[in-house]
């Protein structure tokens, strides 16, 4: 139907592939490329095959964009950086931390010259995959390479890091901004805080929050939920709690991540009354309990010795429609086989049994 009218001019064929964009008809944009590039009709430039690689990188239509980039040469037309910074970027969208990564090298290979941006998409797409050992590779490529490292660069590289468990990397990356002339954001921050987190260095991640204060960074309730989770990781429940009551006062509403923490930090800490406060309090500010924000109320229940508390939130559990887990069960089970209800958990482990037929049933239709 489109054909008559691109074969007109260039311009409207760029038009169309503008509005195509704009409403993000990734797959009516590529067929159309390739209808157009069929018909041999009109001749494709440059710009057009990146308008459609971008839509499809931002649609995470990653094998399509590496289609389009691989007929760009049978249509006489030289990829660009920009083309290549397009396709790379689909690939990091859509998981593909090897096809990034190849991109890259296909880039020097064709005499392309990556830039920041081509760097920054394949570090994040091995972020996105795990790969802390090679986003920290190209992120030296870059400076050895003497390409110009922006915040987007670092924080993608932080990023990796906090998901590789490496803490001290992450800080180092975090201290070298400054001399870098380079202002770490929220982003840079709220990374490095959870690579603390993760690596049970929860002092650490309390400085950052307040070197974000000193430095008149904005926290936001990231920051906060990984400094929570920090805390709750060392079972250190009355820096958890204070944390989670200084959000208010900063303007940030926690949330069913931040709640889970601090609850679990009670857990920890043997403080079950404070867990069963905080529950009450996420329904009064109407945030909903999640699986995690339940369990872990449970757990204290079941050290604190509460084994009707644990049975009631148990129940809770099921009439809110709230997963119930392997977790859930254990702590209930364990909850009622220390206030000696032997019965209650039998009947629970039963109940554990025929739920996780049920779940194989369906799993197996």
């Amino acid at each position: 139907m489109l054909l008559p009218e691109v074969r007109r001019s260039k311009a409207i064929l760029q038009q169309v592939l503008r509005k195509l964009s704009e409403q993000k008809r990734a797959n009516l944009l590529y067929a159309t490329l390739k209808t157009i590039e069929e018909d041999g009709g009109i001749k494709l430039e440059d710009s057009n095959c990146t308008v459609g690689i971008s839509t499809c990188a931002r649609a995470k239509m990653w094998q399509q964009a590496l289609k389009l980039l691989e007929v760009m040469p049978e249509m006489k037309l030289q990829p660009n950086v920009i083309s290549y910074n397009a396709t790379i970027s689909a690939c990091e969208k859509g998981g593909q931390w090897p096809q990034a990564l190849k991109l890259l090298e296909a880039m020097r290979e064709m005499k392309v010259q990556p830039n920041v941006i081509s760097y920054s998409a394949a570090i994040s797409a091995c972020e996105k995959g795990g790969q802390w050992p090679q986003a920290l590779k190209l992120f030296e490529a870059m400076r050895k390479g003497k390409v110009s490292l922006d915040v987007i660069s670092y924080n993608a590289t932080i990023s990796a890091c906090e998901k590789g468990r490496q803490w001290p990397q992450a800080l180092k990356l975090l201290e070298a901004m400054p001399e870098m002339k380079l202002l770490p954001n929220v982003i840079s921050y709220s990374a490095a805080i959870s690579a603390c987190e993760k690596g049970g260095q929860w002092p650490q991640a309390l400085k950052l929050l307040e070197a974000m204060r000193e430095m008149k960074v904005q926290p936001n309730v990231i920051s906060y939920s990984a400094a929570i989770s920090a805390c709750e990781k060392e079972g250190q429940w009355p820096q958890a709690l204070k944390l989670l009551e200084a959000m208010p006062e900063m303007k940030l509403q926690p949330n069913v991540i931040s709640y889970s923490a601090a609850i679990s930090a009670c857990e920890k800490g043997g403080q079950w009354p404070q867990a069963l406060k905080l529950l009450e309090a996420m329904r009064e500010m109407k945030v909903q309990p999640n699986v995690i924000s339940y369990d872990a109320a449970i757990s204290a229940c079941e050290k604190g010795g509460q084994w009707r508390q644990a049975l009631k939130l148990f129940e809770a559990m099921r009439k809110g429609k709230v997963s119930l887990d392997v977790i859930s069960y254990n702590a209930a089970i364990s909850a009622c086989e220390k206030g000696g209800h032997l019965r209650q958990a039998l009947k629970l482990l039963e109940a554990m049994r025929e739920a996780m037929r049920t779940a194989a049933t369906s799993f197996n239709r």
